[in-house]
């Protein structure tokens, strides 16, 4: 209508609308985001391309000294299309079926194997892994052609000498493992009862009751294995050294408050100590 000749105050009048929206020109919005950190933010999701978003902002706190809101990294990674795809489950299962009740370190492990491609010239790995239920450390492990009775106690018996060098008969220790022969094989047994170690095998075809070693090796696969070509055991064992260190070190965990599990085991020891000190005075 103005545009027709007619005035805006009669057309603003006529349409019962104030006479300043006929003077409004719509404006391209201008971004008010922050985009100083952008770069770091796509840095570290290259450094660590299977962390979600708060893994990332804590990852550019404790290397990079960077205090960043993970919405600001969430809508960079957003952006960029580095958001890791979510894993839809088959099926679902009661939460509570994975848990387990440990108030202590060294109260109750778990023990799994599990399969790496080594390279087309040696073929197949067997990694056998132990971790820690109340501090999800991995704290023996063995990696070898075979996967015999003797590299499951190998593992074990790595993780004894490594958490109970003054011996085991006396810590309550009890070990999870599923129903593969390795772990029932009478010779597994029979070191496990020298060791005093106590013998908890998981129902059949129920994975949950070993979930944290199932969990790690999920793990260990999306950070490591899968993003790695290995072209004999040596290279594969050297890599996956480090990347134990690294979890066990240098990677957060969501159910310890986002510590690492050897935070969590050093915290615990302190807490102890400090404990032993209140009683005597």
């Amino acid at each position: 209508m103005v545009e027709h000749g007619y005035g805006k105050k009669l057309v603003a009048a006529v349409l019962a609308i104030s006479r300043s929206s006929l003077y409004y020109r719509k404006r391209p919005r201008g971004s008010r985001a922050d985009r100083r950190w952008d770069s770091q933010i796509v840095a570290a999701c290259g450094a660590k391309p299977v962390y979600g978003y708060r893994r990332v902002t804590w990852w550019l706190k404790r290397k990079e000294g960077l205090i960043v809101n993970r919405k600001r990294v969430l809508r960079v990674m957003r952006e960029q299309g580095l958001l890791v795809p979510s894993r839809r489950l088959r099926a679902r299962r009661r939460k509570e079926w994975g848990r387990v009740q440990v108030s202590r370190p060294n109260q109750v492990w778990q023990a799994d194997l599990t399969k790496i491609w080594t390279g087309s010239t040696v073929g197949w790995a067997y990694l056998v892994s132990v971790i820690d239920c109340y501090t999800r450390e991995i704290v023996g492990w063995d990696l070898s052609h075979r996967c015999r009775t003797e590299e499951a106690l190998a593992a074990v018996e790595r993780a004894v000498l490594e958490r109970l060098p003054a011996g085991s008969r006396e810590a309550g220790l009890t070990l999870t493992t599923d129903n593969g022969t390795q772990f029932t094989s009478s010779r597994f047994l029979e070191t496990l009862g020298r060791l005093g170690i106590t013998h908890r095998r998981t129902a059949y075809h129920h994975p949950e009751g070993n979930s944290y070693i199932e969990r790690f090796h999920r793990s260990l696969k999306e950070e490591e294995v899968g993003l790695a070509e290995y072209r004999n055991l040596e290279e594969a064992r050297e890599n996956i050294a480090r990347y134990l260190w690294e979890y066990n070190h240098d990677r957060p965990h969501r159910g310890l408050r986002n510590r690492t599990p050897r935070e969590a085991y050093v915290s615990f020891e302190s807490d102890l100590k400090n404990q032993a000190l209140a009683v005597q005075f």
